[in-house]
């Protein structure tokens, strides 16, 4: 995706931003254990386009497509996840 592209898409991922290549967002959370397996669950079969790095602070997510950079399938898969953040990170089932 183009820049501009993903100027656009983040406008609706308020959490998200562009880094070197992916969609990057901090989750705060006591337990970033328990929100590891919702991640993968929400990321299904894409599963390998999402990193995760455990911090004091919480969870950071990187979501991109494997040698490709951003790609519209990340924005979707962005889009999940922070729609599963919002609805409780651990609790939610999306």
């Amino acid at each position: 995706m183009s820049e501009a592209e993903i100027s656009t898409a983040l406008a609706s991922l308020a959490h998200w931003e562009h880094q070197v290549d992916s969609l990057a967002r901090l989750a705060p959370t006591d337990d970033p254990a328990g929100l590891e397996p919702v991640i993968d669950r929400v990321a299904g079969e894409d599963g390998d386009h999402v990193a995760t790095d455990r911090t004091p602070d919480g969870l950071v997510l990187r979501v991109a497509t494997p040698g490709a950079g951003v790609t519209p399938v990340d924005v979707e898969i962005a889009a999940r996840i922070e729609q599963a953040i919002e609805m409780g990170g651990a609790d939610a089932a999306p």
